[in-house]
């Protein structure tokens, strides 16, 4: 039987609405004193200007203790706060990768640009989807925005994040630890928010095309024209690459990489007018998947995934000059449609339809009180899912309101105190309060310390909820559990930022979770049947603790970022270290940028440690993952015309582990591109 057989449902586009490593401190102590005897020679030249990101829209609300000309050049950033801050004023750590390290670094997706930082970590969940595991939690505790618009179509808790690629962002915004304070369900480990490239004033164009090794090949192109307060842009991307062969499938048919063809298309526009900007967007994006599953019993099946997702976001934004209020409204759709089709055999064909839709709207205004800045917002969503393995159409409802005091103590504002509160509503699980409690302090010129308080919350998910699947062959059954309450997590977190010198920065992050409720797979008692019958409940506890750390040189041309972190964890339930979740990680960036000669080198590795998997019936008996090499580079030449060209190579040194650790071969690119 093949994919487009008449008797099959046709994957269609119609839319449905309904700390071993003791020596690591030394280490690199001994990387920062050699790489600054060898960029000295760069100092007595002119250096390059700092990385400070783009500058901030003229008509951004920014604090109200701060005027525009104190926010000009800064960094932007607005999921800490909810607020457009700059960021070193925020009083939440957050991290932020600039659209030139994106650009730099050849990454095409949001999952291989955060695979980058020491703190994060990707993991290939079902059919490979990359979920992003932070703080030790996995990806069913991280909620992904974009331009602060929550994101659907999780499958088993992981949210496809090759969803999401590069080519429209402006930034990455991550916000580690509990963040439900001010975002509810899932921003439990913490936040990731993807910027897009706001359309300015003028006339710009920006082109790509890119082909690789493994036969694939990307093109995408932006034309964005503003004038008079009105800017419009308009985007289209085109990804297609081959599967990669299974080296360990004696029979040479299956794929360890599933072949995928992409494409979206994206609209943007905003009117400035004295103090109000109105913002929408429409985004549609289309994944083809494809590859090949060998059992063990002989049979062969080609599946195929087809997952559609739209979204329409408008907002509108007003500032005064002690005041401000966003009103925002989205809508996504997003169906997914999962085709199993056995060779020689229609048997086993399976064939699952997904679709879940999102309609969410949320207000936030800010008011300067003396030394208070106080914001409140609300929020209102309505969120369905319709899936052949649940038992009935998911449906529910969710009401917000919450309120936080940025307090500002000190003649120059050297500390900043602040307290939220939160509570939800929800028609399936109830309500819920979060409070939270966070600090800022300024220790002189160069220090900023910052810590935090709180609690997060995980709503049960539709499946945990509803799920009724039942496979024969194996003789069991998994119920959900109506039932079930939320997740929830008390948290502390601290993180201290110096400027040592002028080109060198040291960042430093502790951490500790305490979650309670977690959501377990239970055995139900016998019903006769003699069928093993499974549900979910609220009973496990665990508790992950860990520190990050990563300094940032610039100094001349050239850059140097080193990074690590250790994570500890632990299933207080079962004595055992949480599965998946590597106990180090540690990475470099190296970067040469000659702005004159329009010539950039980039030069990244990651070492990943062991991570446990249980695969034995004995649930401490635990399989490690060999550790993990990668190392990437890429150099790039840009000439004055706005014309240039790149070439790179992704791992290189050829790491994974076909069994435990699959990752992608060895692959070279190369590409052009236009900027005018």
């Amino acid at each position: 039987m093949t994919l487009d057989s008449a008797r099959r449902p046709e994957c269609s586009s119609t839319w449905i609405w309904n700390l071993p490593a003791y020596g690591t401190a030394s280490t690199l102590c001994a990387a920062l004193v050699a790489f600054s005897a060898t960029a000295r020679a760069d100092s007595n030249e002119t250096p390059a200007p700092k990385n400070e990101g783009p500058p901030p829209p003229a008509e951004a609300p920014a604090p109200a203790s701060r005027s525009d000309s104190e926010t000009q050049g800064e960094i932007i950033v607005v999921t800490g706060t909810r607020t457009e801050t700059p960021r070193a004023a925020s009083p939440v750590t957050t991290e932020v990768i600039e659209r030139e390290r994106l650009l730099e670094s050849g990454v095409q997706t949001a999952a291989e640009a955060l695979a980058l930082r020491p703190g994060l970590w990707i993991d290939r969940g079902f059919a490979g989807t990359p979920g992003l595991t932070m703080q030790g939690l996995g990806p069913q505790y991280s909620l992904i925005l974009v331009d602060g618009a929550r994101q659907i179509g999780r499958t088993d808790g992981v949210l496809d994040l090759d969803r999401f690629g590069i080519e429209d962002l402006e930034q990455i915004e991550i916000v580690r630890g509990p963040s439900s304070v001010l975002y509810g369900n899932e921003a439990l480990a913490g936040v990731v928010n993807l910027v897009t490239r706001r359309p300015r004033d003028g006339v710009s164009m920006d082109a790509l095309a890119r082909v690789d090794g493994r036969l694939g090949y990307e093109a995408r192109g932006r034309a964005a024209y503003g004038k008079k307060g009105y800017a419009a842009a308009l985007f289209g991307s085109l990804r297609e690459a081959n599967p990669v062969d299974d080296e360990t499938d004696p029979r040479g048919v299956a794929t360890a990489f599933d072949g995928y063809r992409d494409w979206r298309v994206t609209g943007r526009a905003n009117h400035r007018r004295e103090a109000w900007r109105v913002d929408a967007a429409a985004d549609y994006v289309r994944r083809d998947i494809r590859g090949v599953n060998a059992s063990a019993t002989g049979a062969i099946f080609d599946r195929r995934n087809v997952v559609e997702t739209a979204l329409m976001q408008a907002g509108a934004t007003w500032t005064g000059e002690r005041s401000a209020l966003r009103v925002e409204a989205d809508a996504s759709v997003y169906r997914d449609q999962f085709l199993n089709d056995q060779r020689m055999s229609s048997a086993l064909d399976a064939y699952a339809l997904t679709d879940e839709n999102l309609v969410e709207t949320r207000a936030l205004a800010s008011h300067q009180v003396r030394r208070h800045r106080v914001s409140a917002g609300g929020e209102l969503l309505r969120e369905a899912l319709t899936s052949d393995r649940l038992a009935n159409p998911g449906d529910r409802t969710r009401g917000a309101v919450f309120v936080q005091d940025e307090w500002r103590l000190g003649a120059t504002d050297q500390a900043i105190v602040v307290p939220g509160l939160r509570f939800d509503a929800d028609t399936q699980f109830g309500s819920h309060w979060t409070p939270s409690l966070a600090g800022r302090w300024q220790l002189g010129d160069r220090a900023v310390v910052r810590a935090s308080a709180a609690m997060g919350y995980r709503a049960p998910s539709f499946k945990e909820l509803l799920l009724r699947f039942a496979n024969t062959g194996a003789g069991y059954i998994v119920e959900g559990n109506p039932d079930l309450g939320p997740e929830t997590s008390v948290s502390f977190q601290s993180g201290t930022e110096v400027q040592v010198t002028p080109w060198l920065r040291v960042f430093g992050d502790a951490y500790l979770n305490r979650l309670r409720g977690m959501i377990t797979t239970v055995s139900l008692p016998d019903d006769g049947s003699g069928t093993l019958r499974f549900s979910y409940d609220n009973i496990g506890r665990a508790r992950t603790a860990g520190v990050e750390a990563y300094a940032m040189l610039v100094r001349g041309r050239a850059g140097l970022e080193l990074g690590w972190a250790a994570t500890s964890t632990r299933d207080l339930d079962l004595g055992r270290a949480l599965e998946g979740v590597p106990q180090h990680r540690v990475s470099t960036t190296l970067r040469w940028r000659d702005r004159r000669q329009g010539f950039d080198a980039f030069v990244a590795g990651v070492m990943t440690g062991h991570r446990p998997l249980y695969r034995s019936r004995d649930p401490l008996d635990a399989t490690l993952v060999p550790r993990r090499f990668e190392l990437r580079a890429r150099i790039a030449k840009r000439f004055r015309e706005g014309y240039g060209g790149f070439l790179g190579a992704d791992n290189i040194l050829g790491s994974g582990d076909a069994k435990l650790d699959p990752m992608l071969p060895r692959t070279l690119y190369a590409g052009i591109e236009v900027h005018r």
